[in-house]
């Protein structure tokens, strides 16, 4: 009998994230770090993620995370809260895709920028939307796109509530491709550029 995997490993996670990006090719594996910018079919001419992203793949630049910090506006330093206002005028799917989008181009960020004053705000404000989302998000958000899944485990508490999230999203990404049959290349790049977040990480296991 096979050994049950260890979920409080992040080398599980990492792996689960390559198998359902369908990816075997262990040279486009390694690339997961220096992928292009995510193929989002943005809802609009102001959609925020495009923004965010195009922020968010400028890689080092160390003006980037003010960049991306006034983009956002001013922090709630009270309760959990979005990164993004929620808007009357869009869908809960469609804001709540968006919303996600920003939170893991954030993280992103957050994992390459390196100094540690001046990612130390943006960090808070994505962990406060972490919390927010596990309060008061559909872990599929109806879009099946797994957007900062691996922030999720990383700040989400209590951890095995981020994790049953976190696989919750993963299992609609899965029934999804079975469903249509067809490989979705955006949960595809999502999930490579979590796994690379993960590893880029290293540090301890999960809920330890």
């Amino acid at each position: 009998m096979l050994p049950r995997p260890d979920f409080k490993r992040r080398s599980t996670w990492v792996a689960l994230f390559r198998q359902v990006a369908r990816i075997s090719d262990t040279g486009a594996m390694q690339a997961g770090s220096e992928l292009e910018a995510p193929p989002i079919r943005p809802f609009g001419a102001d959609d925020a993620s495009i923004e965010a992203w195009s922020i968010a793949m400028k890689g080092d630049d160390p003006s980037a995370v003010l960049e991306l910090s006034a983009m956002l506006g001013p922090a709630d330093d009270g309760e959990p809260a979005p990164l993004l206002a929620p808007r009357e005028d869009l869908a809960i799917e469609v804001w709540t895709e968006c919303e996600l989008s920003v939170v893991h181009a954030a993280w992103r960020m957050v994992l390459e920028a390196g100094d540690a004053r001046a990612v130390e705000s943006l960090t808070r404000r994505v962990r406060s939307a972490i919390a927010w989302h596990l309060e008061r998000t559909q872990p599929d958000n109806a879009t099946t796109h797994p957007w900062a899944v691996h922030a999720v485990l990383e700040l989400g508490s209590p951890w095995t509530e981020a994790a049953d999230y976190a696989a919750s999203m993963i299992h609609a990404v899965e029934a999804a491709g079975h469903a249509s049959g067809i490989r979705d290349p955006l949960s595809s790049w999502i999930l490579l550029d979590a796994a690379a977040g993960l590893e880029h990480r290293e540090g301890e296991d999960f809920g330890v």
